[in-house]
Protein backbone atom coordinates (compact mmCIF):
# COMPACT_ATOMS: atom_id res chain seq x y z
CA UNK A 1 0.00 0.00 0.00
CA UNK A 2 1.18 3.50 -0.73
CA UNK A 3 1.42 5.97 2.10
CA UNK A 4 -0.70 9.11 2.07
CA UNK A 5 0.10 12.54 3.49
CA UNK A 6 -2.60 14.11 5.66
CA UNK A 7 -4.85 15.45 2.90
CA UNK A 8 -8.34 16.67 3.74
CA UNK A 9 -11.44 15.97 1.70
CA UNK A 10 -14.09 18.31 0.36
CA UNK A 11 -16.85 15.77 0.04
CA UNK A 12 -17.85 12.17 -0.38
CA UNK A 13 -19.36 11.71 -3.81
CA UNK A 14 -21.17 8.42 -4.13
CA UNK A 15 -21.39 6.81 -7.53
CA UNK A 16 -24.86 5.75 -8.63
CA UNK A 17 -25.07 1.99 -8.99
CA UNK A 18 -28.01 2.14 -11.35
CA UNK A 19 -30.59 0.90 -8.87
CA UNK A 20 -33.65 2.75 -7.65
CA UNK A 21 -32.49 3.37 -4.11
CA UNK A 22 -29.20 4.86 -5.24
CA UNK A 23 -31.08 7.94 -6.42
CA UNK A 24 -32.77 8.61 -3.10
CA UNK A 25 -31.67 11.07 -0.43
CA UNK A 26 -30.47 10.28 3.06
CA UNK A 27 -32.94 12.92 4.24
CA UNK A 28 -35.80 10.50 3.59
CA UNK A 29 -34.54 8.33 6.43
CA UNK A 30 -34.21 5.01 4.64
CA UNK A 31 -31.03 5.01 2.54
CA UNK A 32 -27.81 3.58 3.99
CA UNK A 33 -24.34 3.49 2.45
CA UNK A 34 -20.89 2.46 3.62
CA UNK A 35 -17.57 2.99 1.86
CA UNK A 36 -16.16 5.47 -0.61
CA UNK A 37 -16.60 5.79 -4.38
CA UNK A 38 -15.83 8.69 -6.64
CA UNK A 39 -15.72 9.16 -10.41
CA UNK A 40 -12.01 9.93 -10.08
CA UNK A 41 -9.35 7.24 -10.36
CA UNK A 42 -6.09 7.42 -8.42
CA UNK A 43 -4.38 4.19 -9.44
CA UNK A 44 -4.35 0.52 -8.48
CA UNK A 45 -3.68 -1.07 -5.12
CA UNK A 46 -1.51 -3.72 -6.85
CA UNK A 47 -1.55 -6.32 -4.04
CA UNK A 48 1.49 -8.60 -3.96
CA UNK A 49 -0.70 -11.48 -2.79
CA UNK A 50 -4.14 -12.09 -1.32
CA UNK A 51 -4.96 -9.21 1.02
CA UNK A 52 -7.96 -7.47 2.58
CA UNK A 53 -8.15 -3.69 2.23
CA UNK A 54 -10.16 -1.87 4.92
CA UNK A 55 -11.88 1.44 4.28
CA UNK A 56 -11.45 3.54 7.42
CA UNK A 57 -12.35 7.05 8.68
CA UNK A 58 -14.99 9.01 6.82
CA UNK A 59 -16.52 5.97 5.11
CA UNK A 60 -18.47 4.18 7.85
CA UNK A 61 -22.21 3.47 7.69
CA UNK A 62 -24.00 6.54 9.05
CA UNK A 63 -27.32 4.83 9.95
CA UNK A 64 -28.47 1.29 10.75
CA UNK A 65 -29.80 -0.62 7.78
CA UNK A 66 -29.46 -3.47 5.29
CA UNK A 67 -27.11 -3.13 2.31
CA UNK A 68 -28.18 -5.03 -0.78
CA UNK A 69 -25.67 -4.08 -3.46
CA UNK A 70 -22.05 -3.00 -3.79
CA UNK A 71 -19.92 -1.21 -6.35
CA UNK A 72 -16.14 -1.44 -6.55
CA UNK A 73 -13.25 -0.51 -8.80
CA UNK A 74 -11.00 -3.23 -10.23
CA UNK A 75 -7.87 -3.18 -12.37
CA UNK A 76 -8.53 -6.10 -14.75
CA UNK A 77 -11.33 -8.07 -16.40
CA UNK A 78 -12.62 -10.74 -16.76
CA UNK A 79 -11.64 -12.15 -13.36
CA UNK A 80 -13.75 -15.12 -12.17
CA UNK A 81 -14.28 -15.63 -8.42
CA UNK A 82 -11.83 -12.83 -7.69
CA UNK A 83 -13.47 -10.61 -5.06
CA UNK A 84 -15.03 -10.74 -1.62
CA UNK A 85 -16.76 -7.82 0.10
CA UNK A 86 -16.49 -7.88 3.90
CA UNK A 87 -17.95 -5.93 6.81
CA UNK A 88 -16.42 -5.14 10.19
CA UNK A 89 -17.24 -3.23 13.37
CA UNK A 90 -14.43 -0.94 14.57
CA UNK A 91 -12.86 -1.61 17.97
CA UNK A 92 -11.13 1.53 19.31
CA UNK A 93 -8.86 0.02 22.00
CA UNK A 94 -6.69 -1.41 20.61
CA UNK A 95 -7.41 -0.15 17.11
CA UNK A 96 -8.99 -3.15 15.47
CA UNK A 97 -11.98 -4.52 13.57
CA UNK A 98 -14.55 -7.14 14.61
CA UNK A 99 -15.46 -9.38 11.67
CA UNK A 100 -19.21 -9.36 10.93
CA UNK A 101 -19.80 -11.16 7.64
CA UNK A 102 -18.78 -11.37 3.99
CA UNK A 103 -20.30 -11.84 0.55
CA UNK A 104 -18.72 -13.47 -2.48
CA UNK A 105 -16.64 -14.65 -4.22
CA UNK A 106 -17.83 -12.36 -7.01
CA UNK A 107 -16.80 -12.38 -10.65
CA UNK A 108 -15.49 -9.25 -12.33
CA UNK A 109 -17.30 -9.22 -15.67
CA UNK A 110 -17.55 -5.61 -16.84
CA UNK A 111 -15.25 -4.72 -19.75
CA UNK A 112 -12.04 -2.80 -19.26
CA UNK A 113 -12.29 0.92 -19.96
CA UNK A 114 -9.42 2.15 -22.10
CA UNK A 115 -9.91 5.78 -21.09
CA UNK A 116 -11.95 8.01 -18.81
CA UNK A 117 -11.80 9.35 -15.29
CA UNK A 118 -13.02 6.18 -13.54
CA UNK A 119 -11.30 2.90 -12.64
CA UNK A 120 -10.32 0.42 -15.38
CA UNK A 121 -13.39 -1.62 -14.33
CA UNK A 122 -16.41 -0.56 -12.26
CA UNK A 123 -18.33 -3.64 -11.11
CA UNK A 124 -21.72 -3.84 -9.34
CA UNK A 125 -22.78 -6.93 -7.38
CA UNK A 126 -25.90 -7.95 -5.46
CA UNK A 127 -25.90 -9.31 -1.89
CA UNK A 128 -28.13 -12.30 -1.27
CA UNK A 129 -29.09 -12.22 1.54
CA UNK A 130 -28.66 -8.54 2.42
CA UNK A 131 -26.14 -7.53 5.07
CA UNK A 132 -27.48 -5.92 8.24
CA UNK A 133 -25.25 -3.07 9.45
CA UNK A 134 -25.14 -0.68 12.37
CA UNK A 135 -24.07 2.92 12.17
CA UNK A 136 -20.27 3.03 12.33
CA UNK A 137 -19.64 -0.33 10.62
CA UNK A 138 -16.97 -0.37 7.89
CA UNK A 139 -16.38 -2.16 4.61
CA UNK A 140 -13.39 -4.06 3.22
CA UNK A 141 -12.50 -5.71 -0.08
CA UNK A 142 -10.39 -8.82 -0.68
CA UNK A 143 -8.65 -9.98 -3.85
CA UNK A 144 -8.71 -13.78 -4.01
CA UNK A 145 -6.58 -14.19 -7.14
CA UNK A 146 -3.78 -12.43 -8.99
CA UNK A 147 -6.26 -11.34 -11.68
CA UNK A 148 -6.26 -7.62 -10.97
CA UNK A 149 -7.01 -5.94 -7.68
CA UNK A 150 -8.86 -3.05 -6.02
CA UNK A 151 -8.37 0.52 -7.14
CA UNK A 152 -7.90 3.78 -5.28
CA UNK A 153 -10.47 6.57 -5.46
CA UNK A 154 -9.63 10.21 -6.08
CA UNK A 155 -9.04 12.48 -3.11
CA UNK A 156 -9.77 16.21 -3.16
CA UNK A 157 -7.87 18.67 -0.94
CA UNK A 158 -10.05 21.23 0.78
CA UNK A 159 -9.48 24.38 2.83
CA UNK A 160 -12.12 23.02 5.25
CA UNK A 161 -10.59 19.85 6.69
CA UNK A 162 -12.73 16.73 6.92
CA UNK A 163 -11.68 13.30 8.24
CA UNK A 164 -9.65 11.58 5.50
CA UNK A 165 -11.04 8.15 4.53
CA UNK A 166 -7.73 6.28 4.68
CA UNK A 167 -7.51 2.61 3.82
CA UNK A 168 -5.22 -0.06 5.23
CA UNK A 169 -4.29 -3.52 3.94
CA UNK A 170 -4.03 -6.71 6.00
CA UNK A 171 -2.49 -9.85 4.42
CA UNK A 172 -4.80 -12.72 3.58
CA UNK A 173 -8.51 -13.42 3.23
CA UNK A 174 -9.51 -12.00 6.63
CA UNK A 175 -12.45 -13.83 8.21
CA UNK A 176 -11.83 -13.02 11.87
CA UNK A 177 -11.30 -9.98 14.06
CA UNK A 178 -7.97 -8.22 13.53
CA UNK A 179 -5.72 -5.53 14.98
CA UNK A 180 -5.24 -2.96 12.23
CA UNK A 181 -1.74 -1.74 11.33
CA UNK A 182 -0.54 1.70 12.38
CA UNK A 183 -0.18 4.59 9.88
CA UNK A 184 0.85 5.45 7.24
CA UNK A 185 -2.38 4.49 5.55
CA UNK A 186 -3.23 4.28 1.86
CA UNK A 187 -5.51 6.30 -0.34
CA UNK A 188 -9.28 5.71 -0.08
CA UNK A 189 -10.10 2.47 -1.86
CA UNK A 190 -12.95 2.46 -4.39
CA UNK A 191 -15.63 0.27 -2.76
CA UNK A 192 -19.06 0.99 -1.29
CA UNK A 193 -22.31 -0.80 -0.46
CA UNK A 194 -25.83 0.62 -0.60
CA UNK A 195 -29.24 -0.36 0.68
CA UNK A 196 -32.16 0.61 2.84
CA UNK A 197 -32.57 1.50 6.46
CA UNK A 198 -35.16 -0.09 8.74
CA UNK A 199 -38.10 2.15 7.83
CA UNK A 200 -39.69 3.97 4.93
CA UNK A 201 -40.87 7.58 5.16
CA UNK A 202 -43.11 9.00 2.44
CA UNK A 203 -43.34 12.76 1.93
CA UNK A 204 -40.83 13.04 4.80
CA UNK A 205 -43.75 12.70 7.20
CA UNK A 206 -45.42 9.28 7.00
CA UNK A 207 -43.73 6.11 8.18
CA UNK A 208 -44.85 3.04 6.24
CA UNK A 209 -44.31 -0.52 7.52
CA UNK A 210 -45.35 -3.75 5.82
CA UNK A 211 -45.76 -7.28 7.18
CA UNK A 212 -46.45 -10.11 4.71
CA UNK A 213 -47.67 -13.70 5.16
CA UNK A 214 -47.16 -16.46 2.60
CA UNK A 215 -50.62 -18.11 2.30
CA UNK A 216 -49.04 -21.42 1.30
CA UNK A 217 -46.78 -21.81 4.33
CA UNK A 218 -48.00 -19.27 6.89
CA UNK A 219 -44.49 -17.85 7.07
CA UNK A 220 -44.29 -14.17 8.02
CA UNK A 221 -41.75 -11.50 7.08
CA UNK A 222 -41.35 -7.73 6.96
CA UNK A 223 -41.03 -5.77 3.74
CA UNK A 224 -37.78 -4.10 2.71
CA UNK A 225 -38.55 -0.59 1.32
CA UNK A 226 -36.92 0.96 -1.72
CA UNK A 227 -37.74 4.57 -2.59
CA UNK A 228 -38.67 5.31 -6.21
CA UNK A 229 -38.87 9.11 -6.35
CA UNK A 230 -36.68 11.96 -5.16
CA UNK A 231 -39.81 13.69 -3.84
CA UNK A 232 -40.35 10.80 -1.45
CA UNK A 233 -43.87 10.11 -2.70
CA UNK A 234 -43.61 6.53 -3.95
CA UNK A 235 -41.78 3.32 -3.11
CA UNK A 236 -42.02 -0.41 -3.33
CA UNK A 237 -41.46 -3.18 -0.82
CA UNK A 238 -39.44 -6.28 -1.64
CA UNK A 239 -39.78 -9.51 0.34
CA UNK A 240 -36.28 -11.02 0.23
CA UNK A 241 -37.10 -13.66 2.84
CA UNK A 242 -39.63 -15.07 0.36
CA UNK A 243 -37.98 -14.40 -2.99
CA UNK A 244 -34.27 -14.25 -2.18
CA UNK A 245 -34.05 -11.00 -4.16
CA UNK A 246 -33.84 -7.76 -2.13
CA UNK A 247 -34.54 -5.63 -5.22
CA UNK A 248 -37.58 -7.51 -6.59
CA UNK A 249 -40.78 -5.39 -6.26
CA UNK A 250 -43.72 -7.04 -4.51
CA UNK A 251 -45.97 -4.25 -3.14
CA UNK A 252 -46.18 -0.67 -4.45
CA UNK A 253 -47.11 2.27 -2.21
CA UNK A 254 -47.69 5.95 -2.99
CA UNK A 255 -48.82 9.09 -1.18
CA UNK A 256 -50.25 12.25 -2.75
CA UNK A 257 -50.33 15.61 -0.98
CA UNK A 258 -53.73 17.10 -1.86
CA UNK A 259 -53.86 19.33 1.21
CA UNK A 260 -53.66 22.49 -0.90
CA UNK A 261 -56.44 21.40 -3.23
CA UNK A 262 -59.85 21.69 -1.49
CA UNK A 263 -61.65 20.25 -4.51
CA UNK A 264 -59.72 17.02 -3.93
CA UNK A 265 -60.57 16.89 -0.26
CA UNK A 266 -57.64 18.79 1.17
CA UNK A 267 -56.09 15.59 2.59
CA UNK A 268 -53.20 13.20 2.03
CA UNK A 269 -54.05 10.24 -0.21
CA UNK A 270 -52.55 6.76 0.20
CA UNK A 271 -52.36 4.06 -2.50
CA UNK A 272 -51.17 0.45 -2.25
CA UNK A 273 -51.04 -2.22 -4.93
CA UNK A 274 -49.77 -5.82 -4.77
CA UNK A 275 -47.54 -7.45 -7.35
CA UNK A 276 -47.82 -10.76 -5.51
CA UNK A 277 -50.42 -13.16 -4.14
CA UNK A 278 -49.11 -13.03 -0.57
CA UNK A 279 -51.24 -11.43 2.11
CA UNK A 280 -49.91 -8.21 3.58
CA UNK A 281 -50.75 -5.58 6.16
CA UNK A 282 -49.48 -2.01 5.86
CA UNK A 283 -49.36 0.41 8.76
CA UNK A 284 -49.00 4.12 7.96
CA UNK A 285 -48.03 6.42 10.83
CA UNK A 286 -48.19 10.21 10.71
CA UNK A 287 -44.94 11.15 12.43
CA UNK A 288 -46.22 14.65 13.09
CA UNK A 289 -49.25 13.76 15.25
CA UNK A 290 -48.99 10.01 15.79
CA UNK A 291 -52.20 9.00 14.01
CA UNK A 292 -52.16 5.55 12.36
CA UNK A 293 -54.05 3.89 9.50
CA UNK A 294 -53.86 0.18 8.61
CA UNK A 295 -54.46 -1.37 5.18
CA UNK A 296 -54.53 -5.00 4.09
CA UNK A 297 -55.25 -7.29 1.16
CA UNK A 298 -55.82 -10.28 3.44
CA UNK A 299 -59.39 -10.74 2.17
CA UNK A 300 -58.31 -11.08 -1.46
CA UNK A 301 -59.38 -14.35 -3.06
CA UNK A 302 -56.75 -16.65 -4.60
CA UNK A 303 -55.76 -15.35 -8.01
CA UNK A 304 -57.09 -11.85 -7.33
CA UNK A 305 -54.62 -9.05 -6.65
CA UNK A 306 -56.50 -6.31 -4.83
CA UNK A 307 -54.92 -3.06 -3.73
CA UNK A 308 -56.61 0.05 -2.42
CA UNK A 309 -56.76 3.82 -2.23
CA UNK A 310 -57.70 6.04 0.70
CA UNK A 311 -58.38 9.62 -0.40
CA UNK A 312 -59.01 10.83 3.13
CA UNK A 313 -56.16 9.03 4.83
CA UNK A 314 -54.70 11.90 6.83
CA UNK A 315 -55.53 15.54 7.51
CA UNK A 316 -52.90 18.28 7.26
Amino acid sequence: MRGLPHFSYAFRRLVSVGLFFAASSAGFGQTVSVGWTDPGYAGNVNPSGVETVFQLAGAAAYVDGAVTTAVFGWSNSPCPAAVKIKFFRPVPYPRGALFLTERGPFDVTQPLMSSGAGPPVTQTVIFNPPVQLRAGDIIAITNLTSCGGPTFARYIPSPNPLPPPYSVAVPGDVVSSVILPNPPYGLPVFVAAFGTGPTLELLRRFRVDLVAVDPRTGRQTVGSPILLTLSGSAAYFSLPDFTGDPTFPEVMVKMVDATRTPSLGGTFWFFHSPLTDVQYTIMVTDLRNGSVRTYTNASASPGQLCGGVDTSAFRP
